[in-house]
Order: structure tokens, then C-alpha cells, then sequence
């Protein structure tokens, strides 16, 4: 016999999860994926899991450490799958799909105590010029040298050189608040991806 009080009491409990931390993670998985309804769709099926598995019992903590990971893992295959779709057709969504990738797959849960970081690394970069923008993300993101850059897009070395000298002044111009901070934020894994950026 199917003991009414004990679904009840399951239904508020994962309820109470559900309106604490849903907010939480669809503005994450939003800032990561650029689209609401992915965002949502991504989030709401992390939820479920974690109404299949019966663990909502567990403690808070346990709790938001198992969606962190769910979500963080759909996010970056959903963001993986987005780049071999943009590649060939839209520069500035590839370039964002690239940069989100790098910072969620590099870091852990502190990525969800710097929101405002993260903001301003993906707005500084999409900032650039298109040209800026490309001869950075061969540098950083293909680790590819000048000479490969400049025969990738038929342009002088010279004027690779240029473009990135303009790319990370005009980066680090918008980081400068958070470059001070370093290691003393207890974040030490996300300023060392904000670092290999620079």
C-alpha cells in the first residue's frame, strides 16, 4: 500500500530544493550557454535526475555539489556540440561557444562565486574586433604561433602581432579590478585560466 505521507513528505522535500536552487543554476547555465531556453531545458533535467535518483534527502551541500556537476557536464557538451555547429558559420558564436567552454571545462565550483568575472571576460573578448578576435582565439584557444596565424589568415606577421598586443591591452584594461585580486580571492583556479588568457 502506497504510504500517502511519505510521497507527501518526499514531494516537499525535493520541492524545497527545487525552489531553493533552480534560480541558482538556470542563471548559471544561462551565463554559459547564451540561450534561456536551453538554459532552462538543461536545468529542469538536471532536477529530474535528481528526483529519479531519490537523493534529495541528502545534505544541502551534497545536494548543490551533485547539480553543479550534472549541470556543469550537460552545459559543456551542450556547448561542445554548439562549436562544431558554429564553426564554419558564425565566428562571433563559435568565439563565445570557445571562451565559455575553456572557463566551465578549467573550472570547478568557485566558477559560481564569480559571476561578475566571468561576465566581463566574455564581454572584453566579444568586444574586440572581428580580426582581434581571431588572432586571439588562434593564440589562446588553437595555441597556434604568429607565423601559423598570419598563413591561417593571410596577413602579415606584423600585423598578427599587432592585433594581439591590441586584444590583450584592451582585456586586461577591462580585467584590471580583478587581476589585483589574484590568489588572495581563493580563486586561485579561475585566475590561472584568467591568466593563460592573457
Amino acid at each position: 500500500m502506497v504510504d500517502r505521507n511519505q510521497i507527501s513528505f518526499q514531494k516537499e522535500k525535493f520541492e524545497h530544493i527545487y525552489n531553493r536552487y533552480f534560480s541558482f543554476f538556470f542563471e548559471i547555465a544561462c551565463q554559459f550557454l547564451s540561450n534561456n531556453e536551453d538554459a532552462k531545458e538543461l536545468v529542469q533535467d538536471a532536477f529530474i535526475k535528481l528526483w529519479e535518483k531519490e537523493i534529495y534527502f541528502k545534505p544541502e551541500q551534497e545536494l548543490k555539489n551533485f547539480l553543479f556537476i550534472l549541470i556543469r557536464n550537460k552545459c559543456l557538451n551542450h556547448l561542445r556540440d554548439q562549436k562544431k555547429s558554429l564553426k564554419m558559420v558564425d565566428s562571433r558564436g563559435y568565439m563565445l561557444a570557445t571562451i565559455n567552454y575553456k572557463l566551465l571545462s578549467e573550472t570547478g565550483e568557485d566558477i559560481l562565486l564569480h559571476h561578475e568575472l566571468i561576465g566581463k571576460i566574455q564581454t572584453a573578448i566579444s568586444n574586440l574586433s572581428p580580426q582581434c578576435q581571431e588572432v586571439f582565439r588562434l593564440s589562446r584557444f588553437e595555441d597556434l604561433s604568429n607565423k601559423k596565424i598570419a598563413e591561417r589568415m593571410d596577413i602579415s606577421i606584423k600585423a598578427v602581432e599587432a592585433n594581439m598586443t591590441r586584444a590583450l591591452k584592451n582585456i586586461r584594461q577591462e580585467l584590471l579590478p580583478y587581476l589585483s585580486e589574484n590568489e588572495t580571492s581563493g580563486m586561485s583556479r579561475l585566475y590561472s585560466v584568467l591568466a593563460s588568457l592573457l
